[in-house]
């Protein structure tokens, strides 16, 4: 899967909550999106997700959605999925990192971060 359009990455949302409908919002808003090329596993992602939220929590930063998306990556096993990165923070908005199942598209878990334009993400570290 080489690209997803904004009204693809809006239909493959699942049930409401407050990180989805931000994300939502954001692409709505028309956010930059980057979405991975990859699959990654679920197991893999998840160990990585854990260590980035421990590492905002010490920082003070405000997450959206983490216990939740930390759920849903385990109950995804060693599954292959895509990550997409929203950037909402022209809006004074979240940065959003979403985990895609590929086929078919659907969006996993959501994990949202309120960071400042000048703490400039490190791609595949939020």
């Amino acid at each position: 899967m080489n690209e997803v359009s904004a009204s693809e990455l809006l239909a493959a949302f699942g049930a409401d909550s407050e990180v989805n409908d931000l994300a939502k919002d954001a692409i709505n808003s028309g956010a930059h999106l980057q979405v991975g090329i990859e699959p990654i596993p679920a197991a893999r992602l998840r160990g990585i997700l854990w260590g980035r939220v421990r590492t905002l929590q010490r920082r003070g930063k405000q997450a959206v959605g983490a216990e939740e998306c930390l759920t849903r990556l385990a109950e995804m096993g060693e599954r292959g999925l895509l990550v997409t990165y929203v950037d909402d923070r022209k809006r004074a908005g979240y940065y959003f990192k979403l985990y895609l199942d590929p086929h078919p598209l659907k969006v996993i878990g959501c994990f949202g971060v309120n960071i400042l334009s000048g703490d400039e993400p490190i791609p595949g570290r939020m």
